[in-house]
């Protein structure tokens, strides 16, 4: 794109677009006035390549209730993708980019079927990066293990995941429903992102 002195203007009706034209060359950080503007540009600059939205947080500084585990894990893949410099759109809110971001690592705890891994450093990895251990994987950001078996709800996830391991390596991971615990889509990896902040 040519060097534009001063200040460009682009229309509303092509703010989607353009930003998502920016992101096809590199990582971009669109930063926008409120919370429900940035969900609207993202869902409309999806249609033209690969976005992510970093939700603020819904909670105040000095409240003594945590942000949700899906937003930590929002959060944690947006960070991610502007860290990686690949190209691609990352939609904040003024609000989202000026709350002070945690020095934790953003790096997801990546599982392949067919891969060879050890159950226990797994797991110690997931614990390491804010997943609860439980008997029964019900919410976000929780782990459990039995077996040979690992089920992990990932926090940006919208399912949860069943690893099955053999030894020192996995056999398979399948996704699962949380009600009736049944294995739904077989899946090649096991991506958890951070679930805390």
């Amino acid at each position: 794109y040519p060097t534009v002195p001063g200040r460009l203007v682009v229309p509303p009706g092509l703010r989607a677009w353009f930003a998502a034209a920016l992101a096809a060359r590199g990582p971009v950080l669109a930063v926008v006035p409120g919370e429900r503007d940035a969900e609207e540009l993202a869902e409309d600059a999806a249609l033209f390549g690969a976005v992510w939205h970093l939700p603020a947080w819904e909670t105040l500084p000095f409240e003594h209730v945590s942000p949700s585990v899906q937003v930590m894990g929002q959060r944690a893949v947006a960070r991610h993708r502007l860290a990686s410099g690949e190209p691609g759109l990352v939609v904040a809110s003024v609000r989202a980019v000026t709350q002070r971001v945690s020095p934790s690592a953003v790096e997801p705890v990546v599982v392949r079927a067919g891969q060879d891994a050890r159950l226990e450093q797994v797991s110690a990895a997931l614990v390491a990066a804010g997943y609860h251990r439980t008997d029964r994987v019900e919410a976000r950001g929780e782990l459990a293990v039995r077996g040979g078996l690992v089920d992990v709800y990932p926090a940006q996830g919208r399912h949860p995941v069943r690893d099955d391991f053999w030894g020192d390596r996995v056999e398979e991971g399948r996704a699962f429903s949380v009600t009736d615990r049944r294995s739904t889509d077989r899946l090649e990896a096991l991506v958890a992102y951070p679930a805390r902040e």
